[in-house]
Parts: C-alpha cells; structure tokens; sequence
C-alpha cells in the first residue's frame, strides 16, 4: 500500500444536517490518525448542506463530496461504498461525532488482527462524551460467537469496523427498502448480513472499546427517529414487529446446537443474557399466537428453556418473564412482550407486583 493512500474510508450520508455538519467533519479532520477518506453523499439536500460538503472538499483532499437525488440513507451508504478505497470501512452521520483518536485505536486493534471486528460505545449526552474523550481506553477481546446475544451491539453502523473486501466479496448493500420511518432497521439489517458473512468459518474475533467513541445527536428534526416520534403510535413501527414463523424452535436450536452462545461469567452481564432471551422466547410465543401456530412440544420442559430459568433462579437475578415461564403460562407471556413492546401500563403493574410479592432481594 502506498504511504499517501488511505487506510480508512468514512462514509458520511447527508442530508439536511446543515446545523450540525461542520462539527461531524471537524471531529473527522481532528482525527489523530491521519491516512482516511471521508466521502460525504449529499442526498438531495436543500438546506445548504451540498455547499458546506464542497467546501470541505476544497480544503481537504482527503475529502470528496458526491451529489445525488434523494433516494434515502441507504441508498447514500451504498454510493459511498462504491466510492470507498481504503481496506477499513467505517459509517457516521452527519449530525454525529467521533472521538479525535477513534481511527488511532481501531487501526491499532486490526494491525493486531486483520480479521477482527472493532467495536466502540456511543454516548447520547454531549458532557458524557466529552468527558469521556479524556478516559484512558481499555479494551475487551472476545468473539462473535460469545457476544452475538447481545443485539444491541450490532444494532449501529457506525460503532464498528467493516472490511471492505469482505463487504464487496459478499455484495453487501443496504437495504434500500429500508431506512425511513415507515422501515426502520437498515444498520441492524446491514450489520446481520456482514456478520453472518464473517461467519462462514465459524466465528471471529472482536475487540470492544469500552469508552463511548462515537457521539449521538439526538436533535436533529429530520433523523428518522424523530420522524417515528411525531408519527401516531397506533401505526409505529417502534411498537410490534412482524412475527417470525418457527421462532421459538429456532431459538431451541441455536441455544443447544453446537455453535450456541457462551453463557457469560459475569453476574451484571449474565442478567442481560438471561432476559434477552427469556424475552426472545416470549416474543416467540407471540409470533406462534398471530400466525395461529403450534409452539414446540413440551417448549417449558426443553433444557434450554429450563436452563435459563434455572441460571436466574440459582444467581436470584429477576426478569419479568421467569414466573410466566415457571409456570408455563405461554398465552400470557405472549401477552406480558406484546405488552413491553407498546410501553403499556400492565406491564409495569406486573413487573412491580410479581417482584414485590415473590422475588424481594432479587438483583433487577
């Protein structure tokens, strides 16, 4: 590689973000590593956006500047990785910031390991992140395979390192009928995909940056989600999603078969694991309920099931959901998620009342 090429490519959607721009593309020109490209697509902006791209452009050549139709932020992605070079690919929006030594640290982590995957927190209030700019980096090594239980995660695109190569071997594009307030979904949609390509060997490695490296504006009026914010609840995508045929099944398989999820050590972190998927079991429940199908024979009786329930009963760890289950009442776990998902108030009745009555002293 020559030395002058770059070895990140940044991919910066833009559109209407004129008010927070300048503050993305600063953070991004304060980079201490220096050898990256910034493409920014400008997707049909009308607020001045376009220019202030141009102008960065001009004064930097490690920036350019494309302009299209509007066509949605997936659509915008998907030309900045046709445009992207450079062997490490990264995403930002353009109302967000970096922290000045994000590249420093994941280039550091893929020189130790081309094939890894690096990942950082993000912070949603400006003193945190700030503060947090000046905290000493400490890093957790782990892999897929032990971390993929944890969705939330891999629920951005822009808290982790890609591999261009990869991306392109596969064909990897985002979703384009996805990204809007009426289809949310597209990073998580992205990020799956890429992962389960990464996956074809088996697992692979991942570095997670414990400190928040990535700043999350949360006021910019035209983001998708205050476009979900402003529309009625009734019709929110937020709310319920659509079920999944054989979910709960799935589920059995993947927590008995031979690439299952490592049981995490940690207590805070086992809590987690516990209710992510008691919670996934539930909604499992209720996806066999719309589509009037049968739940797997003897589901509360499987060991994977009874496992679960047996961690949180021996670590006296409290999820919602572990009476329902000790009791095998599928009908109102089903119930208990549709519940939790529309933010209604039986849910917090029963979250405080079974707690109160039956598991005091639990850790919650």
């Amino acid at each position: 590689m020559e030395e002058h090429s770059p070895q990140v490519s940044i991919v910066v959607p833009v559109y209407n973000a004129g008010h927070w721009l300048s503050r993305c593309l600063d953070s991004i020109q304060d980079q201490t590593f220096a050898r990256w490209e910034c493409i920014l697509v400008d997707d049909g902006s009308t607020d001045g956006s376009g220019d202030i791209c141009d102008s960065y452009a001009a004064k930097d050549p490690r920036f350019s500047a494309i302009h299209k139709e509007n066509g949605g932020v997936s659509s915008a992605r998907n030309a900045g990785m046709d445009a992207a070079r450079a062997p490490i690919l990264v995403f930002a929006d353009a109302d967000d910031a970096m922290a000045p030594d994000l590249l420093e640290q994941a280039v550091g982590l893929l020189n130790e390991q081309p094939d890894a995957m690096v990942m950082w927190g993000l912070a949603m209030d400006k003193a945190a992140f700030d503060a947090a700019c000046g905290l000493p980096r400490t890093v957790t090594r782990s892999s897929y395979r032990a971390l993929n239980w944890r969705s939330t995660l891999f629920a951005n695109v822009y808290t982790q390192t890609y591999s261009l190569a990869r991306v392109r071997a596969h064909g990897l594009r985002f979703d384009t009928g996805l990204g809007s307030a009426e289809k949310v979904g597209e990073d998580h949609d992205f990020v799956l995909r890429y992962c389960a390509a990464c996956c074809a060997g088996g697992d692979f490695p991942l570095f997670v940056i414990d400190q928040p490296l990535y700043y999350y504006e949360q006021g910019n009026p035209d983001s998708i989600m205050h476009q979900l914010d402003r529309m009625d609840d009734s019709t929110n995508p937020r709310f319920l999603s659509a079920p999944e045929s054989g979910y709960c099944q799935a589920l059995l398989d993947t927590l008995s078969g031979p690439g299952r999820p490592l049981v995490p050590t940690d207590e805070k972190v086992l809590g987690e694991y516990l209710h992510h998927f008691l919670r996934a079991f539930a909604y499992g429940m209720w996806s066999a309920r719309q589509l009037h199908e049968p739940l797997p024979r003897r589901l509360f009786s499987r060991p994977a099931l009874k496992e679960l329930l047996a961690l949180s009963r021996a670590h006296r760890i409290f999820t919602v959901y572990y009476l329902p289950f000790r009791l095998h009442l599928a009908g109102f776990s089903a119930r208990l998620y549709a519940w939790q998902e529309q933010y209604h108030i039986n849910y917090w009745r029963f979250y405080e009342a079974s707690y109160r009555l039956f598991f005091r002293g639990w850790k919650r």
